[in-house]
């Protein structure tokens, strides 16, 4: 998708079973999650992701069961949630693929630092 496009886009309104448990869904369109993808141009691929993080119990089990994933597993979490979390939004970027984007970079790990190369000895 995103070698297809000269300039940055962003991708939204994800299905409810394309993300995880704890992503909120759109109350005004049940369906839909409120979280989305920033792509960098030229297939560079993905800049940032986030949305908005489902915040009550009732919610995070139900999403849970429709993803398959065990209550059993998240117990501290489910807890947590039982005892009030605040409403949340953010999102994440990848240093290193900024880097690759800015630079003009063939690979990812040639932004990486310390990079781990299968067959390449460490320094």
């Amino acid at each position: 998708l995103s070698a297809m496009h000269q300039k940055p886009l962003f991708v939204y309104d994800y299905p409810l079973i394309a993300r995880g448990f704890y992503d909120r869904e759109d109350p005004n369109r049940p369906g839909i999650l409120r979280d989305f993808d920033m792509l960098y141009p030229e297939g560079f691929g993905e800049a940032i992701s986030g949305g908005e993080r489902e915040n009550t119990y009732e919610g995070v089990l139900k999403r849970m069961k429709l993803t398959g994933e065990d209550p059993e597993k998240y117990g501290w979490y489910l807890q947590m949630l039982k005892e009030g979390v605040p409403f949340s939004v953010g999102f994440g970027i990848g240093v290193e693929r900024l880097t690759r984007w800015i630079c003009g970079l063939k690979t990812i790990w040639e932004a990486v630092p310390f990079p781990k190369v299968p067959g390449v000895a460490s320094p």
